[in-house]
């Protein structure tokens, strides 16, 4: 598992759009992290971040940070009930 850094979490500056408040995935150790961690900071639901982890996964082809997304959100439904 890579180690987060400070700077991983830093908001990368888009102001505006879809990706506003959002945090770079640009890695797989970064998804991995994102997965592990499920957050990113205030106002940042859990949901929201594994479904930006899947979307950069599966542009990505990834296929293996799909699965640990897949199986870090059957967990998270788990523990709902």
């Amino acid at each position: 598992m890579a180690k987060v850094r400070a700077g991983d979490r830093k908001k990368h500056g888009i102001k505006s759009g879809s990706n506003k408040g959002k945090y770079p995935v640009a890695t797989q150790a970064q998804a991995r992290s994102a997965i592990k961690l499920r957050h990113h900071g205030k106002g940042v639901s859990s949901a929201s971040v594994l479904a930006r982890v899947a979307r950069r996964a599966r542009s990505q082809g990834w296929t293996a940070i799909t699965k640990a997304v897949t199986a870090a959100r059957k967990r998270d439904r788990a523990k709902k009930k």
